[in-house]
């Protein structure tokens, strides 16, 4: 029995070196997705023709989203009181 504890305990550093390469992947993919949804938003931006437009477009790009969101808030609330 003691042989087999000691065993686990010498084998529990790789168990969590197996783990954290498996982390570090798992959040290096997840970045790499962040980073994609980042390009696929902002690269459009580029071809708007306006420097102006193209200023306050990226300035105000929270608010800009958040309205949007809002807006569609309010039209699943409604459309559902109509059902």
């Amino acid at each position: 029995m003691g042989k087999i504890i000691l065993t686990a305990l010498m084998k529990l550093p790789l168990m969590f070196k197996g783990l954290s390469v498996a982390f570090i992947s798992m959040l290096e993919a997840m970045a790499r997705s962040i980073d994609n949804i980042g390009y696929l938003i902002l690269n459009p931006l580029k071809t708007i023709r306006f420097q102006e437009v193209r200023d306050f477009i990226s300035e105000n790009a929270v608010t800009i989203s958040l309205i949007i969101i809002f807006i569609i808030l309010i039209y699943i609330t409604f459309s559902r009181r109509v059902n």
